[in-house]
């Protein structure tokens, strides 16, 4: 079985395939006079600009990228000024903290442009810009100074306005984006072929995710056909006999982690609710769910200001996470958890019924682990003012991890923004596994485990001593990977900087 590794980019008129070769060609190590990856028809995509890119060596991961941009045509100049003007027009409470420093931005630029026009002023600017000579030094000057702010405003921002604002005339496009992602990653559970699948959002493409994700987890979340097979009967009429729990991370211990987390919670406890998160990810496939995402990976993600993308307000947006429209991590929990007893008990053969544990439809961050790289900016206008911590916003359980570009000068301007993976410092040291990480690219190495995939397969069933009903526990089935029953087996190098 093999990694299916799936990105999806932001904003901007991107080219098919320019965002999969930077990402590949940084997280994929040099290889000693060989080829890194190899470039193979990609028979999933609806697109015919798309192809495949797989890992060399066997066994090697296979990258595919969700290229949605060609959806979004005829944007123009109002659909931004709508949008924005939205945005400044909100109350202060229902503006996130960290985009507060832009919304006063935008405030006092449109009170500008409002007092120059009822001054005249606009009306004298327009006169002058007449008379001068047409193709002269200050005439092309000012032009194209306009013309570059238009064109920033359209193609950097046109996008997000389009996608996030729910307006009739956006409907249809949003609605094409989310279905064309939905169908790749069905695609991928449908193929049979891997194991684990690792969906990975730039900028506005983390947003694209987090929502196919939330609607693919709803065909998911009750699915077990593995109990319709004689062998897995077999092995849950056992477990009845000794009255050994089939399902004890969904039933108590992910719940119990889960429980811990609080804003400002200790990295500790992180770690423990992630280690559950893999342990009731492999538990599930053990009983045959297909959901075979493992692990969401956000770089700059305008997801820190979810409120404000959203929901209409806070009042709004906590109600949308409290009703689970929203999911968070950890999931909203009622009083057995994330997970509910299925009220239809499985005949599992031998005159035995089961009732299994299912978990609830908004909780699809319970089995998938939520991991947002972010370029710190300070003042709220220095480095990636788009990206941020994410855990504020949708729970406690995402591992906010800040980061450097690998380039200083870079991380202290917007530009940081679009440095996840393409500025890469070369030197040899900068992949030293054995120093802790700093930059995106390496974190990203570190959270892909592309040659770690034995510690996704389904968990193993207990074994019993012949003749009697002790349990003799096989905490680590497969030879050489790391036990995940332990929160220091995450295996994830810590960050002195990182925080949640």
């Amino acid at each position: 079985m093999k990694t299916a590794v799936v990105i999806i980019h932001g904003i901007g008129e991107q080219k098919p395939m320019d965002t999969l070769r930077g990402f590949v060609e940084a997280v994929i190590p040099d290889k000693e006079n060989k080829q890194k990856y190899y470039s193979k028809p990609d028979r999933l995509s609806e697109t015919f600009e798309l192809r495949r890119l797989q890992e060399t060596g066997r066994g090697g991961a296979h990258f595919y990228e969700y290229y949605w941009a060609y959806n979004v045509e005829g944007t123009n100049l109002w659909d931004v000024l709508v949008w924005l003007i939205q945005f400044a027009l909100r109350r202060r409470g229902d503006v996130p903290a960290g985009a507060r420093p832009l919304s006063w931005l935008v405030r006092i630029l449109g009170i500008t442009l409002i007092l120059l026009a009822v001054s005249g002023v606009l009306g004298w600017l327009k006169e002058w810009y007449g008379a001068l000579v047409v193709f002269g030094p200050v005439w092309c000057s000012v032009l194209i100074m306009v013309l570059g702010v238009q064109y920033f405003l359209v193609r950097f921002l046109g996008d997000a306005a389009r996608y996030m604002s729910p307006r009739p005339t956006n409907i249809k496009l949003r609605q094409r984006i989310r279905s064309q992602g939905v169908r790749l990653l069905r695609a991928l559970h449908e193929r049979g072929e891997y194991d684990r699948i690792i969906v990975v959002g730039h900028s506005l493409g983390s947003v694209i995710g987090y929502d196919i994700i939330t609607r693919l987890w709803q065909e998911y979340a009750e699915s077990l056909p593995g109990l319709s097979d004689p062998g897995t009967q077999a092995r849950i009429r056992e477990c009845q006999a000794r009255q050994v729990d089939v399902q004890p991370v969904l039933r108590e211990e992910l719940g119990t982690a889960g429980a811990r987390l609080r804003p400002g919670c200790s990295k500790d406890e992180v770690s423990e609710f992630r280690a559950a998160q893999l342990r009731g990810f492999r538990e599930q496939r053990r009983l045959g769910n297909p959901w075979c995402i493992s692990d969401f990976v956000t770089l700059g993600s305008p997801l820190a200001h979810s409120m404000l993308l959203l929901a209409s307000g806070n009042e709004d947006f906590e109600n949308r996470k409290r009703q689970r429209e929203l999911p968070t991590c950890p999931p909203q929990s009622d009083e057995r958890g994330y997970a509910f007893s299925s009220s239809v008990p499985v005949d599992i053969g031998g005159g035995k019924k089961f009732s299994p544990f299912l978990l609830h439809d908004g909780a699809p961050f319970a089995v998938t682990r939520w991991t947002n790289l972010y370029v710190p900016a300070p003042l709220g206008l220095l480095g990636d003012v788009v990206g941020g911590p994410v855990a504020p916003a949708l729970g406690p359980g995402v591992k906010d991890i800040p980061v450097r570009t690998g380039r200083r000068l870079l991380d202290y301007t917007i530009l940081a923004h679009v440095r996840y993976w393409l500025a890469v410092n070369r030197e040899p040291s900068v992949y030293d596994p054995e120093r802790a990480p700093v930059t995106a690219i390496e974190h990203l190495r570190a959270i892909l485990k592309l040659d770690r995939r034995d510690e996704f397969k389904p968990s193993p069933w207990p074994k019993f001593s012949a003749g009697n009903a002790a349990v003799a526990a096989t905490p680590n089935p497969i030879p050489g990977a790391s036990d995940p029953a332990t929160p220091e087996t995450e295996a994830e190098p810590e960050n002195t900087g990182s925080g949640t």
